[in-house]
């Protein structure tokens, strides 16, 4: 069976983050403004007389906390249902959820703490404006914060998207301008060969110039730098040892433990020089070799 090719798309929806939701600073600004609008709302008197009664300051702090405590309330219930019920994977089930645990449960929730925090005050619930004006508005601020988490939601994935898409699309771009090659250009003599990358056992650098060497023991002259040459070679069967040795994995036969942690590496054909690896390359090395087809 042929393999199943993976859209960029579907790598962004396998792999984002779960949204966060960031924003202590606005909850705490929205409650402290709904708090207000919900004690002014239905008074007869303006807004600078109710300013200047002190009653004006406990209801703002109670009802602060009532709307503090039903907005993190909400958020902690979005975080929960994008865990399982992603809006995009499980559309309709999520419809549900968040109708019943983002606005039934919370409104039920949010006239209990109201009952509760007039009870405290000896004050019955039901013989107040609280049903008539309070509520009402409550019931639309909590619609309201579905709606803000729902746009956070899907704005926050959308531009996790975008910043995902455009690199790899710059990734995309490296890729182009620098092609892994399945033939490589070598001179011998006056003449210009085309050989398969499967013959080159390594690239070396001697003295100012670069060569190649072949499974064959044949020398090629290289007109590229090994950086150059490195772009160009697939990492999975080629391995920057030094700054002077490129080696193909099927040339690498073994290696050697020498001083301060560094590698010997063993290669055929054989090379007139160690071919040492430093200690920050080892661990590189050792993985490479393990995992190298």
């Amino acid at each position: 069976m042929g393999e199943v090719q993976t859209q960029p798309e579907q790598l962004v929806d396998t792999y984002q983050p779960q949204v966060k939701y960031n924003d202590l600073y606005l909850r705490l600004t929205a409650c402290l403004v709904a708090s207000h609008i919900i004690i002014v709302y239905g008074e007869t008197e303006s807004v600078f007389q109710i300013l200047l009664t002190p009653g004006y300051y406990k209801s703002l702090a109670g009802s602060f906390v009532i709307a503090f405590i039903l907005f993190t309330a909400l958020r902690k219930i979005c975080l929960l249902l994008d865990k399982k019920f992603d809006w995009k994977q499980r559309s309709i089930e999520r419809v549900g959820l968040q109708f019943i645990f983002g606005l039934v449960i919370p409104g039920i929730f949010a006239f209990m703490l109201a009952a509760f925090y007039f009870r405290l005050n000896g004050i019955n619930i039901f013989r107040t404006t609280y049903l008539r004006y309070d509520f009402q508005f409550i019931l639309l601020q909590i619609l309201l914060i579905n709606a803000y988490y729902i746009t956070y939601y899907f704005y926050a994935r959308w531009s996790y998207a975008e910043l995902v898409l455009k690199s790899l699309s710059k990734d995309l771009d490296k890729v182009e301008s620098n092609p892994v090659k399945e033939t490589f250009q070598v001179a011998k003599g006056a003449s210009n060969i085309l050989l398969p990358i499967n013959d080159i056992a390594y690239c070396y650098r001697d003295g100012d110039t670069n060569f190649l060497r072949t499974f064959t023991g044949e020398d090629f002259f290289i007109s590229q730098s090994l950086d150059e040459v490195q772009l160009q070679l697939p990492e999975k069967r080629f391995f920057r040892a030094n700054r002077q040795m490129i080696i193909h994995r099927s040339s690498c036969k073994g290696f050697e433990l020498i001083t301060y942690g560094k590698l010997k590496a063993i290669v055929s054909p054989s090379f007139s020089d160690d071919i040492t690896i430093s200690q920050k390359r080892a661990l590189a090395f050792k993985k490479w070799i393990d995992q190298a087809a």
